[in-house]
């Protein structure tokens, strides 16, 4: 299945890794982040890669596939 999508939608989806991005950084333990309750339609981030410096993005919905956004998690 073909997945749509619109600049405004990928614009919404990386503002968003890098919000999660900056909630990560300021906490070594923090692995989820979302902006709200857990409901279809919302975005998810969980901390990924070797060095847990990548964010994982997902929206909660059955089209959705998962984007990494590489190395924009700030390690201390």
């Amino acid at each position: 299945m073909a997945r749509m999508t619109t600049k405004y939608e990928e614009l919404e989806r990386l503002a968003f890794a890098e919000r999660a991005a900056a909630c990560f950084s300021k906490d070594a333990k923090m692995a989820t982040f979302t902006d709200g309750d857990i409901a279809p339609g919302v975005f998810l981030a969980l901390r990924w890669g070797l060095g847990n410096d990548c964010v994982l993005v997902v929206k909660l919905d059955e089209y959705d596939q998962p984007v990494n956004y590489q190395q924009l998690v700030k390690v201390r």
